[in-house]
């Protein structure tokens, strides 16, 4: 027995064949393949060798039940060990077949009938039976003590949170006691792999790496003029640094700065400082309502000239923009006065103030009287008239063009005048 890797009584395992249990001896054969196989199971319930075989393909010949699976297993060794000293076995490979292979022969060269003939000799020539088990087949739940498991898993830096959960390979809810991170490691992972919390692998991990590149990276950042103020964090993690050009301290990320990024946010041409942005916003027409945030990119609440509260950014302002969406000094906007005007040049008298953008309804008096709603990019588009001149207009042009298609009528007219 293999006593100091974890092994013992071969009749009380808990896992491979039941070798006090009932078991049986089989031969089966696959016409694709070509091939004979013997084997030996329980081949009882959903998970049957017999059954995971007939999925492949294979066809029950024979088969021979067994009192306990030590008589079954002798049996089909004995026969194995003469159709290998024949050179009949095995016959598939692992790539065809990764389960079983070992056991396998060709057709060709024997037959199923005479691998049972083996087996039927085989079977009489067993020397002694063996006794079955009385009972169950003992469980590992059983085999192991719940008080001892959880003792080991403590020793290993786990504190279980559920009892025993009973096998060695199913998950155990536990927390770690050196990070707190709760996991679900199996206690054969923890007794037999010395696994450890995940968390703390990783981090143990980072910590070496950084201890590793931490030389490197001081060098880096020193060369951009910055100067570390507490340890090499990791690549992607935010690191304390002083600005050897302005004094000021930043927090730029090693992997920025070694991607060529400027390190200092003040210095940098995308980023402000407080007394600046309000300079540029205040520029822009706008009054800041709170401190500058401290990124271009963040929410600025302000209030612009025309006395609407916006939050704007300062990448905005940047950009030209130099008002709100109501003010008519923002970019793409029309000044009302220079609206009025195009309106009355297409035709229409402004009944109300211009609304502030081009696609807004105004309301107007077209030349024939009529009150109509309209826009002010329609009219940048050609219109001139509401619905009643434009249909006066249509029906003129087509009585003009009937007139001047007719000679006779033409004539007429004339004669008339």
């Amino acid at each position: 027995m293999k006593i100091r890797s974890g092994g013992g009584c071969k009749f009380c395992a808990t896992h491979g064949i039941d070798l006090a249990g009932p078991s049986k001896v089989y031969v089966i054969t696959h016409r694709e393949w070509n091939a004979v196989k013997i084997g030996i199971g329980a081949c009882t319930g959903y998970t049957s060798r017999l059954i995971q075989h007939e999925r492949q393909g294979w066809e029950l010949h024979q088969a021979r039940d067994y009192s306990t699976g030590a008589a079954a297993y002798d049996v089909e060794q004995a026969v194995l060990g003469r159709l290998r000293q024949a050179g009949l076995a095995p016959f598939l490979t692992s790539d065809v077949m990764p389960n079983g292979w070992t056991e396998t022969c060709s057709a060709a060269r024997v037959t199923a009938a005479e691998v049972w003939a083996l087996v039927d000799e085989e079977t009489r020539n067993v020397e002694k039976p063996y006794a079955p088990r009385v009972g169950g087949r003992p469980r590992a739940s059983v085999l192991i003590d719940p008080e001892a498991a959880a003792a080991e898993m403590r020793a290993c830096g786990y504190e279980p949170l559920v009892p025993y959960p009973g096998r060695t390979n199913a998950t155990w809810p536990s927390r770690c006691t050196t990070c707190g991170h709760e996991g679900r490691p199996t206690f054969n992972a923890v007794r037999n792999a010395g696994q450890r919390c995940r968390v703390c692998r990783t981090k143990e991990a980072q910590a070496k790496r950084s201890a590793t590149n931490a030389p490197k990276a001081q060098e880096t950042m020193r060369a951009a003029g910055l100067e570390p103020l507490e340890p090499y964090p990791g690549s992607q993690t935010p690191w304390r640094c002083r600005c050897t050009t302005c004094g000021r301290e930043t927090t730029p990320t090693y992997s920025n700065v070694n991607g060529g990024s400027k390190g200092c946010r003040f210095c940098s041409r995308n980023s402000a400082t407080d007394e600046r942005a309000c300079a540029e916003v205040r520029a822009a027409g706008f009054e800041p309502l709170e401190p500058y945030p401290g990124r271009t990119t963040d929410r600025w609440r302000c209030r612009c000239a025309c006395g609407s509260e916006v939050a704007t950014r300062l990448t905005s302002v940047r950009s030209g923009t130099t008002g709100c969406k109501k003010c008519p000094r923002s970019g793409g906007q029309t000044n009302p006065a220079t609206a009025a005007a195009e309106t009355r040049a297409a035709g229409f008298e402004p009944l109300e103030p211009y609304p502030g953008k081009t696609t807004d309804r105004w309301r107007c008096r077209c030349r024939c009287s009529n009150d109509v709603t309209l826009t002010l990019s329609s009219i940048r588009r050609g219109r001139t008239g509401c619905a009643t001149c434009s249909r006066q207009t249509a029906m003129n042009d087509s009585t003009d063009t009937q007139t001047s298609g007719d000679p006779d009528l033409e004539f007429s007219t004339a004669q008339d005048t």
